[in-house]
């Protein structure tokens, strides 16, 4: 459950982020902010691959 765990909080952030509208609501935002989030979430599973938390 650790290992998905940062993924859900990211998700559940963004849900927020784009639910209640701290980001201006055109479609090129809201794209800009998913690209940003999905970069993010593809970061940490290269990271979480390379340095497995079971072996550090």
């Amino acid at each position: 459950m650790l290992y998905w765990l940062p993924r859900l909080c990211l998700l559940l952030i963004a849900g927020v982020v784009l639910g209640f509208g701290l980001f201006p609501r055109t479609s090129e935002d809201v794209a800009y902010t998913l690209l940003i989030i999905l970069v993010g979430l593809g970061l940490l599973s290269v990271t979480l691959h390379i340095f497995p938390p079971e072996k550090h």
